[in-house]
């Protein structure tokens, strides 16, 4: 058994993966619905803070960067600290093959503030509160055929000008006003960054990924 302090401070004891939960990331039914994940937290996270009989509400409760710090961690404790990524270059002309090594232990933690409920006045003065992204918005944003960046917005807006969000007020914001929102967001999000921008070996294309959605992150040498 392995404690972690996550990105908002709580304190959370895991232990290792098995071929239990093998199964369950590699069912497509569960993928598919975004369940997956939410099920092998279930059985690998032993406690959160004082709470030992975890639940799928516990789990989901967890703010998105805890749950993404939760995975790192899993996987550290499971199968180490480094990640050998196999990329293919995107350029159609190229398609090398190049490994670049990452060491999950290096990876930086944001860490979350203390509040959870936030207000931002946009460049038109629009009135905003909006909130944290937890494992439900998450689950829910799994669930949407074809999510937008209006979606991932209303699940996190309480308020626009004292008022309950509507698909309409959304998108009746200027550019201006969505951009300094989602600055706003980002500012006060917690978690990991497990981005990698890396320069093609053969042809310089720029590759973007994340760690956490290439297969070797949990299934090295399983091609």
């Amino acid at each position: 058994m392995y404690t972690v302090i996550l990105p908002s401070g709580t304190e959370a004891e895991i232990r290792e993966l098995t071929g239990r939960e093998e199964e369950l990331l590699t069912n497509e039914r569960l993928v598919r619905k975004g369940e997956a994940i939410n099920k092998v937290f279930e059985n690998c996270v032993l406690r959160i803070g004082e709470k030992t009989d975890i639940t799928a509400t516990d789990v989901l409760d967890l703010l998105a960067g805890d749950r993404l710090a939760l995975l790192i961690e899993l996987r550290k404790v499971s199968l180490g600290s480094d990640l050998d990524l196999n990329l293919t270059c995107t350029n159609p002309a190229c398609g090398h093959e190049q490994v670049i090594a990452v060491d999950l232990g290096q990876l930086p933690v944001r860490p979350y503030p203390s509040e959870r409920d936030f207000s931002v006045v946009l460049p038109s003065q629009t009135r905003i509160t909006f909130g944290l992204l937890d494992g439900h918005a998450e689950k829910r944003l799994a669930a949407i055929a074809e999510p937008t960046v209006s979606t991932a917005l209303m699940m996190r807006i309480r308020t626009i000008n004292d008022q309950p969000p509507t698909k309409k007020t959304l998108a009746d914001l200027s550019m201006r006003d969505r951009v300094a929102l989602r600055r706003e967001m980002q500012a006060v999000d917690g978690g990991v960054d497990t981005s990698i921008d890396h320069a093609c070996e053969a042809c310089g294309t720029r590759l973007t990924t994340r760690v956490e959605v290439e297969p070797d992150f949990l299934f090295p040498n399983l091609r």
